[in-house]
């Protein structure tokens, strides 16, 4: 198992090379229309954090009710949002839509079209409009959530220290409330932690007055084979505040 994870810890240079762009071509960094664009989970973390812009991540499974939709054209005339069956369409580069819990376990369309002038110099065919449908899924309380799994990998600042980390997630419909299991973090820890701060595929909570310290998970993040948690840890040994930063890396194997 170590060496298997050692030999994948090399494999995510290779997933997203960088493409040399030549500064004499003048169509080097110009783009043709496009309508693509990213569903993000309008979580807790975007209130508290929004310097974390890396956070919260394209998907097509949503757990929280409040959803962004936002284009990834920077320059257009227009766009023009329809969600779903909504009767009159929303416009802007970004759009937040809040939906109801009763139609959990639904699939929506959202289409968006993108109007501009086109650059006919770099893209001859460019007519300046592009239309993009992506699918989602608004995820019942109980499904299972991408993030919950078992993790074998070690921090950066030890990695020959390997152990296990276990993240869960229930459902107390009684009480309107999720619990998030956290086991493992940090290194040898175990407790149970309640909170509501979980999407489908980022998890975010920040707890004190714990038996292995404070600490703050900042999400788990897939990159090709491998996995990244991100943590934060505080301490006040000798009663001086302290800080830590830490990622772990590793397989999941649950």
């Amino acid at each position: 198992m170590k060496k298997y994870l050692y030999l994948l810890l090399f494999i995510p240079f290779a997933c997203n090379p960088k493409e040399e762009i030549a500064p004499e071509n003048p169509c080097a960094l110009a783009s043709a229309t496009s309508a693509a664009f990213t569903i993000k989970e309008a979580t807790y973390t975007q209130i508290i954090e929004p310097r974390l812009a890396d956070f919260l991540m394209d998907t097509d499974s949503v757990y929280f009710s409040s959803v962004y939709f936002e284009a990834l054209q920077q320059d257009a005339d227009s766009f023009i949002w329809q969600v779903g069956s909504e009767v009159q369409p929303r416009y802007g580069k970004q759009v937040n839509v809040t939906f109801p819990d009763n139609l959990r376990g639904t699939n929506f369309n959202v289409r968006l079209i993108v109007k501009r002038k086109p650059n006919t110099r770099c893209f001859p065919n460019d007519n300046g409009v592009d239309t993009v449908t992506r699918k989602f899924y608004f995820v019942r309380f109980n499904e299972p959530l991408s993030w919950e799994g078992t993790y074998y990998g070690s921090d950066d600042d030890k990695p020959d220290s390997l152990y296990t980390i276990i993240l869960g997630h229930t459902y107390n419909s009684a009480k309107d409330e999720d619990l998030i299991k956290l086991f493992g973090i940090p290194r040898g820890c175990q407790d149970t932690i309640n909170e509501r701060f979980g999407g489908y595929k980022n998890v975010w909570f920040q707890r004190g007055g714990l038996d292995c310290d404070a600490k703050i998970l900042r999400g788990v993040f897939k990159n090709c084979n491998t996995y990244v948690i991100r943590q934060e840890h505080v301490t006040m040994p000798n009663g001086v505040f302290t800080r830590t930063k830490r990622t772990f890396t590793g397989i999941k194997i649950n």
